[in-house]
């Protein structure tokens, strides 16, 4: 813990904590050589020696060192402190989170949540033309800021932001499979642990978008893995659906289905087209600007900034300064400074140096990358025997050979339908009309639409390319509710690829094992009691 009175790095004063939580604190400060007041968030030092809560809150600060814009909040500084723990140096907001809007007033007017999308587009388009795409937009990061008397949108916590631009070596970059972010807005290739693009962040901002108008995300599910299957195969609803008492314009619920396209191919491509297409609904009035969005709307209650810590923030303290928790939110304390510019880390100016209009500065020499190369993992031999080669030998081409006589029935597909005799053709003194009139030929489409895509879902889960295809299928399965995915998805947590004669082979579905497990506890019919 940081004590209250101490110098941070020879120039940032500690004047009192904002708020903690389990992965740190956030505290107001001074930067003692030109007076300016800051919120310093610092890492648990225990955690410090965690890779991974390093590497994020280092995402943060080489996410932030990209970007300048008033839409997204200041950076000025990032280091580590003797003893171990990272810190990071923001500017002061005023204000409250969109999220604390909400929880307050449930529903905000059409015309106003257009303007605070404007700033979120604005800030999303200068962090997309520079390579950084934030993964977690949601309520909670998006801060009603009050400088001056203006409202002015800012974007927080990018400490799980991917740097599409960035290099090989970037520690935001997402392996293959990796699900990250919120569940309520993740977007359909989030969900699937697919390409993360701008697309994901444009996705995410429609949800908000649509809970501002609505009063409630789309789609709602205290289970996560049903959320996910929702975002992948479940068709958006309508404001009119949810709320059919609000009336808006029909041009902003076709922006909200365009915004919630499952494809990003049908999907708004980028922030300027995003803004393109709000414009004429509500088009921008100069003599009411407000910084970034370009446009007016209320101000919200002013409260002391608290910056989040990844993981959620708990409590402020009390007037003692000790552990014991108070509300997050204190008296804003005067003297605010302006926006503070964006840094990079001094570790990381050659891989942040691809576009020179980039303003970087140096920041404390103590300062240091914190990820480190992942580990390389040994190659494994194994030294078999001639008579044992041999053996198996024989063993696979007797498998192989009795997979060919047997194919799979795990397809629906693949089971033989039993035909029907052919109707005897009726005496003429059988000429009496049936007793029940035949069912109506739509009877039979609902069914046949189901295993329609019931064998969709499974051929792409036992056939898809990439881990992702096939977790969307289990997805797709988990959807559709049907017993008879059961089995084929309990076979599809293991698909072992390549080795030599079974050994040393790989599980090409491991990433998907997790999704494979909630999708049987979904589905499996629940025990009858005795």
């Amino acid at each position: 813990m940081v004590h209250i009175g101490t110098i941070l790095d020879g120039r940032y004063r500690i004047d009192a904590i904002l708020g903690s939580g389990g992965m740190g604190r956030v505290y107001r400060g001074e930067h003692t050589g030109i007076g300016r007041q800051v919120a310093i968030k610092v890492l648990h030092a225990d955690l410090g020696r965690n890779r991974e809560a390093a590497a994020r809150f280092q995402r943060e600060a080489l996410a932030s060192g990209r970007l300048d814009h008033t839409n997204i909040v200041g950076v000025s500084d990032f280091g580590v402190i003797d003893d171990g723990p990272c810190y990071l140096v923001m500017e002061a907001l005023e204000g409250e989170s969109l999220g604390d809007r909400l929880q307050r007033d449930r529903r905000i007017a059409w015309r106003e949540a257009i303007e605070i999308i404007r700033g979120v587009l604005a800030g999303l388009r200068h962090a997309h033309d520079r390579g950084v795409v934030h993964r977690d937009i949601k309520p909670d990061n998006i801060f009603l800021a009050v400088k001056e008397g203006e409202l002015v949108v800012k974007i927080l916590d990018f400490g799980i932001a991917k740097l599409a631009a960035g290099t090989v070596d970037d520690p935001a970059a997402t392996r293959a499979g990796l699900t990250v972010g919120t569940p309520a807005y993740l977007s359909p290739e989030q969900a699937v642990g697919g390409e993360i693009t701008p697309a994901c962040d444009l996705y995410s901002t429609t949800i908000v978008l649509f809970e501002m108008i609505a009063g409630r995300a789309p789609f709602e599910d205290k289970d996560p893995l049903s959320m996910l299957g929702a975002h992948v195969g479940r068709p958006p609803p309508r404001i009119a659906d949810v709320a059919p008492e609000l009336e808006i314009p029909p041009e902003l619920e076709d922006i909200l289905q365009l915004g919630l396209a499952k494809m990003t191919s049908e999907r708004i491509r980028t922030a300027v087209d995003y803004l393109g297409l709000l414009e004429p609904i509500a088009p921008y009035d100069p003599a009411h600007r407000v910084r970034g969005s370009q446009s007016h709307i209320s101000t919200p209650r002013a409260a002391a900034y608290v910056t989040p810590i990844p993981g959620g923030l708990g409590t402020a303290p009390t007037a003692s300064l000790a552990t014991t928790p108070v509300p997050n939110r204190q008296t804003p304390s005067p003297g605010d400074g302006e926006p503070v510019s964006a840094v990079g880390l001094t570790s990381m100016l050659d891989s942040l140096t691809d576009d020179p209009s980039l303003p970087l500065r140096t920041i404390s020499p103590r300062a240091h990358s914190i990820a480190e190369a992942p580990e390389q993992i040994p190659k494994r031999w194994i030294a078999i025997g001639g008579v044992v080669i041999v053996g198996f030998l024989i063993v696979a081409f007797v498998l192989v050979v009795s997979l060919r006589a047997h194919p799979s029935t795990l397809d629906p597909a693949a089971k033989p339908v039993p035909t029907k005799p052919a109707p005897a053709k009726p005496s003429k003194a059988s000429v009496a009309p049936p007793a029940e009139p035949a069912p109506a030929p739509h009877a039979m489409t609902v069914p046949d639409s189901r295993d329609a895509e019931l064998k969709a879902a499974l051929h792409e889960l036992q056939n898809g390319k990439t881990c992702p295809e096939r977790k969307a299928a289990i997805a797709r399965l988990v959807a559709l509710g049907d017993a008879r995915a059961l089995a084929p998805i309990k076979t599809a947590r293991y698909r072992m690829r390549g080795g030599f004669l079974g050994f040393n082979q790989d599980n090409t579905n491991a990433c998907l094992r997790a999704d494979a497990d909630a999708a049987l506890k979904k589905l499996t019919p629940p025990k009858s009691k005795p």
